[in-house]
């Protein structure tokens, strides 16, 4: 009975030895590496937001309506079209003035330009109309999404190249990739009514003579980074 034990509890743990080294014998080697590529781009769409107040002059109340239609005209005869103008999603706003008992009304719009020039243009002609609540909203490119395929394209032929060159100092090559996920991917980043861009949110109704200043939105970094595990031949 003794001896029968024995060779139970022998066989069981020759077993538990066997799988363990089989195990090990099949698990393959990999090395981990990042890819990463960047760009710089000139953002070519950027959004304005135009606040529109409806203000008392004197004795005259100047309604939302007809600054509205004096903007489009101004707009139209700087050549920029109608059809990139737009009500922000944001709701007209009702604001009490009450020292002036008066009820005043405000509008959003958004307006799409292509290029820091007609941004000036905007900024210098609705001020001279009174106009003077605008934003830049964001900005982006018009080929955003396939410069964004590009870099990450690179970006993953770059792990691949780090991985080669860095396991060919050991004698060994990267075989095919056993894990690929893409870390980050950066955006055109959102401007808001606090930023400083172009200086434009702090020369609202100043007066500057906008086209003796030269605007130039700064280059936008598009960049990628994506993490591959790859099996070693």
């Amino acid at each position: 009975m003794r001896n029968s034990l024995f060779i139970i509890l022998s066989f069981v743990l020759f077993g538990n030895l066997s799988a363990q080294v089989t195990g090990n014998t099949h698990e393959k080697s990999y090395i981990e590496v990042e890819g990463f590529s960047d760009t710089l781009v000139v953002p070519d769409i950027i959004y304005l937001k135009i606040e529109i107040d409806e203000r008392i002059d004197g004795k005259t109340k100047i309604s939302i309506e007809d600054q509205e239609e004096e903007m489009k005209k101004i707009l139209i005869a700087n050549g920029i079209k109608l059809e990139d103008l737009s009500l922000s999603d944001e709701n007209t706003e009702i604001v009490q003035v009450k020292w002036k008992k008066q009820v005043l009304s405000k509008s959003n719009y958004l307006l799409k330009v292509s290029s820091a020039k007609e941004v000036a243009i905007v900024f210098e002609k609705l001020n001279e109309i009174k106009i003077d609540n605008i934003y830049i909203e964001k900005v982006t490119h018009s080929k955003y999404d396939e410069i964004v395929k590009e870099i990450e394209i690179k970006a993953i032929k770059n792990a691949k190249h780090r991985a080669d060159y860095l396991l060919h100092a050991i004698g060994e090559t990267a075989g095919k990739s056993l894990i690929i996920r893409q870390n980050n991917s950066n955006t055109f980043p959102v401007f808001n009514r606090k930023s400083n861009t172009a200086d434009y949110s702090n020369v609202r109704g100043s007066g500057i003579i906008y086209e003796k200043v030269e605007v130039q939105f700064s280059k936008i970094r598009i960049s990628s980074n994506i993490f591959v595990k790859f099996e070693v031949k």
